[in-house]
């Protein structure tokens, strides 16, 4: 179980890399709007669902490295656990294995 568990965290560790791009792009390309379209941070690497959030709420949540936007349905019990619901999304705490790799891989933490 703890490989898939470090599986999964590495997945969305990416996910939340490639969100980490979209971010500073959108910032730079900043046009009035204060929301942004993300991937769904899921460890599902076949997912590309994508995700409306405001900018404060990505920082909100992306300040800290355990925590994951995924679609509703997207989470996986066994790694992690729903702390937040919102109707497009819900906010992922990952435990364990996966929320090691999560802190290790988390880009702001350099």
């Amino acid at each position: 179980m703890e490989e898939r568990e470090r599986r999964l965290g590495r997945n969305e560790a990416l996910f939340r890399e490639v969100n980490e791009r979209i971010e500073r792009v959108s910032g730079a390309l900043r046009t009035g709007t204060d929301t942004m379209t993300i991937l769904c941070e899921c460890g599902n690497p076949d997912c590309v669902e994508h995700i409306e959030v405001s900018l404060s709420e990505y920082e909100r949540v992306r300040a800290e490295s355990t925590h994951f936007f995924v679609r509703p349905g997207h989470a996986k019990p066994d790694v992690e656990e729903v702390i937040e619901h919102h109707d497009e999304y819900d906010v992922v705490r990952k435990n364990g294995a996966s929320g090691e790799i999560a802190r290790e891989l988390d880009p702001r933490d350099d």
